[in-house]
């Protein structure tokens, strides 16, 4: 057979298998035909007028107020309107973002619709490291657009047609609570003595009035304090194995052109073909499935691993001093951890980490950098011990917020300030590639 014959033939047969395949395991959907869901109609929902960013979505009050306390911020570029409750790092980002929105006289207005939770109407919720996590992933349609604050053409407009919105919130657990494993600590209402007549109060809310002596008494402990935010994009799920079809067809085309050629028998050829492409799918499967269960283990050979607070003392490492006064954001997205090593009083890991930087320079428009870099970090191998007077202890609460004491820059604690030194839970940098 010569080589356009067997060309043809095993696009052919490519084809065929491919077509069957996906028949069975791609959804063809035609809901994008519809009017209602055409990028004009969609624009038309973004840009109605609204009293708060998500009016008439449809959540839950404690979902909707923990993205609008972040939403509402940016789009009047106004940092007194800040929540209370922030991470350090991350309170220092946004508040960098609204000065420079200020002296650029620009709004980042982020309009959503048609607000669809996933999976459901509620917060996915975990604990690690002392604190917990709750985390809420809307799927919507996205505007992000920068503003005049005075009024006029929008400076820049980005649509989002399948976008998530993303909202990361915690709060310490009390080591005297921390009785067995919960998905929530603090869901009921938490009962504390009133100090003024002794009495047993049930508090629910930042503020409560005892209803014995009248006393007011105000807690901001168990608030939960917003971590991350963050709008973005990704492929759909039929797109994903759309993808993975076309990778495994060109390497079944391949496979079965090359037996084609070789082979005089077309039969045997096409089974040989057909053998060999199952067996390269099959290698690439078992390397990768290898490469990925060796890095999920990687986290179990470090002491209270914390993927989030790994994350916070990157960024404060990396954008402790920002000399670029164009540089409106910065957020560290994906880690890959790629080597543990421990010692008996050290961990010191090499991870690649997945940067993003959104840059605004005066009267232009704001431009995005992505790019990845391999850091070497290391802390203490037991973070929760602490040697002081020849005496170990097992955790450390603040003794002025009663958090769990992790340290600023300054050794102070990152929740009300509160100095104490401390510092063997920080994960430092030593290497930067």
């Amino acid at each position: 057979m010569n080589i356009w014959e067997a060309f043809l033939l095993a696009a052919a047969f490519t084809l065929a298998c491919a077509g069957y395949v996906g028949k069975k395991v791609i959804k063809i959907d035609l809901s994008c035909l519809l009017p209602k869901n055409w990028k004009r109609a969609k624009l038309k929902r973004l840009l109605e007028e609204r009293r708060t960013p998500l009016q008439g979505a449809g959540l839950r009050n404690d979902i909707n107020k923990s993205f609008e306390n972040v939403l509402l911020p940016l789009s009047r570029a106004d940092k007194d309107l800040l929540p209370a409750r922030m991470d350090m790092t991350f309170r220092r980002n946004t508040e960098r973002q609204l000065e420079l929105l200020k002296q650029r006289k620009l709004r980042r207005e982020i309009r959503l619709a048609d607000v669809v939770p996933v999976p459901k109407n509620d917060f996915k919720r975990w604990n690690d490291d002392g604190r917990e996590w709750r985390e809420s992933i809307l799927q919507c349609c996205a505007l992000e657009r920068f503003v005049p604050s005075g009024g006029g053409r929008p400076v820049q407009e980005t649509y989002h047609k399948k976008a998530y919105a993303r909202i990361l919130q915690s709060r310490h657990v009390r080591n005297a609570d921390r009785t067995g494993k919960k998905e929530n600590y603090y869901a009921d209402r938490i009962k504390v003595i009133c100090p003024s007549c002794g009495a047993e109060v049930e508090l629910n809310s930042q503020q409560t009035v005892c209803p014995y002596c009248g006393g007011v008494m105000q807690s901001d402990f168990y608030d939960w304090q917003t971590e991350a935010f963050e709008v973005y994009e990704e492929i759909g799920e039929d797109l994903q194995r759309a993808l993975y079809l076309l990778a495994s067809s060109m390497i079944l085309f391949i496979c079965v052109f090359l037996c084609l050629w070789l082979i005089p028998d077309t039969q045997v050829s096409l089974a040989a073909g057909f053998g060999v492409a199952i067996a390269v799918l099959a290698s690439i499967l078992i390397i990768i499935s290898r490469k990925t269960a060796k890095q999920e283990k990687l986290p179990e050979e470090i002491v209270r691993y914390s993927e989030n607070y790994l994350r916070s003392c990157i960024n404060e490492s990396l954008y402790q001093k920002i000399s670029d006064t164009d540089l409106m954001e910065y957020s560290v997205g994906s880690i890959i951890l790629k080597k543990v090593v421990n010692t008996e009083k050290t961990t010191q890991i090499t991870a690649r980490v997945y940067i993003s930087e959104t840059y605004l320079p005066e009267g232009k428009k704001p431009y995005t950098k992505k790019y990845k870099r391999t850091l070497t970090l290391q802390r203490a191998r037991y973070p929760q011990r602490r040697k002081s007077d020849g005496s170990f202890f097992t955790e450390k609460d603040c003794p002025s917020c009663g958090a769990n004491f992790i340290p600023d820059e300054n050794h102070c604690c990152s929740f009300c300030g509160y100095g104490l030194q401390v510092n063997n839970a920080k994960w430092i940098v030593k290497k930067n590639q």
